[in-house]
């Protein structure tokens, strides 16, 4: 949310916390100022914490997730799905970075689907959720990015070209636009309204973190293809936001303007 909200005139994010008191108010101070946040509260589990433990040069040795498998929220959800109802319309691009800890429900994906004018979504894999979590949980989508694992495990398919398999997932969602995320082997992003595909080469020259790349990338993407501008156009600025944040660790900085704005003149 922060990535948006330094582009954005304002930004609101929906998610699902813990009560313990310190992560939430970790959260809240680490929020751009006009970030709103519409928080709920899980009735039995804590707010979700990824530790990586690495090694002198930041190469991950192991993970550790801190959740519980079938967390409850408060009244079922059902706060959430009402006030997604009202209000998920208000907004020019909703972009759903779902990565498959409890908080959204089927539920929630209807008003999400329903009444998003422009709608973006990433269903990550990570090891909480790996074989169990897919982008066809969504009946539609405006723009989907996903890494090649993930796409590849929402298709069953291994071998055929990432093309094939990106378009066969496409038609499925009726999305019009699809990108594959490939590491250092670039971006496809397919334009299903044009019937043009795209490749965008990785541009990162330096890389020192990992995480958060597809995020940066899906939301730039995002907020392009919300706004009309070019699928081309598109793909390159949300690799060139991709390509800024691998050179920073564990999410520690949004990408700001002038960051972008700079490396997009080079």
């Amino acid at each position: 949310s922060n990535h948006v909200a330094g582009f954005a005139k304002n930004a609101t994010i929906v998610s699902g916390l813990g009560r313990e008191k310190e992560n939430e108010e970790f959260i809240r101070s680490n929020l751009a100022e006009n970030i709103f946040p519409e928080f709920y509260y899980f009735i039995d589990a804590p707010t979700v914490v990824k530790q990586r433990f690495v090694d002198s040069d930041l190469n991950k040795l192991f993970e550790v997730y801190l959740c519980k498998e079938n967390s409850k929220l408060e009244n079922s959800g059902k706060e959430v799905c009402s006030w997604l109802d009202k209000n998920v319309g208000d907004f020019d691009v909703v972009i759903v970075s779902d990565f498959g800890n409890g908080f959204i429900t089927p539920e929630m994906i209807e008003p999400i689907c329903k009444r998003s004018r422009y709608l973006a979504v990433n269903t990550q894999i990570n090891s909480g959720n790996r074989g169990y979590h897919a982008i066809t949980r969504y009946p539609r989508a405006d723009f989907v990015s996903l890494n090649e694992p993930e796409a590849r495990l929402a298709t069953h398919n291994r071998h055929d070209p990432i093309e094939y398999v990106a378009r066969n997932l496409a038609a499925r969602l009726n999305a019009r636009h699809f990108a594959v995320t490939m590491g250092t082997k670039g971006v496809v992003l397919l334009d299903n309204v044009e019937g043009k595909t795209y490749i965008v080469p990785a541009l990162s020259t330096k890389v020192l973190d990992r995480v958060g790349a597809g995020d940066a990338f899906l939301s730039f993407s995002a907020m392009c293809l919300g706004k009309g501008i070019a699928s081309e156009a598109a793909a390159f600025v949300g690799s060139a936001a991709a390509a800024l944040d691998v050179q920073i660790v564990c999410n520690k900085e949004p990408i700001c303007s002038g960051n972008l704005l700079k490396y997009l003149g080079t």
